[in-house]
């Protein structure tokens, strides 16, 4: 996979990896628990290229989301509480 800049009409122009089949490849991000953050290029054609984020980030974002996850359940709880205490 070679890179090449793409003008998106944008201030700057992108540095953008090309697939080898020709076509310009999207970034996108994992969101899940197992690769927070991890950024991969995806071509229509193939599955992409993986870009591993530094190890600091990766914890980091983990730990967030796993706060969230726990933020989350602990407002179900006192909704649930809510609707009890009101009902």
């Amino acid at each position: 996979m070679k890179t090449e800049i793409v003008d998106r009409g944008e201030e700057l122009d992108v540095a953008a990896p090309r697939c080898f089949c020709g076509k310009i490849a999207r970034l996108q991000t994992s969101w899940t628990e197992a690769n927070p953050l991890r950024r991969f290029h995806v071509c229509p054609n193939s599955s992409g290229v993986d870009v591993e984020f530094p190890p600091r980030e990766k914890a980091l974002v983990s730990w967030l989301l796993r706060r969230l996850k726990e933020l989350e359940k602990d407002v179900g709880h006192r909704q649930a509480r809510e609707r009890k205490l009101m009902g």
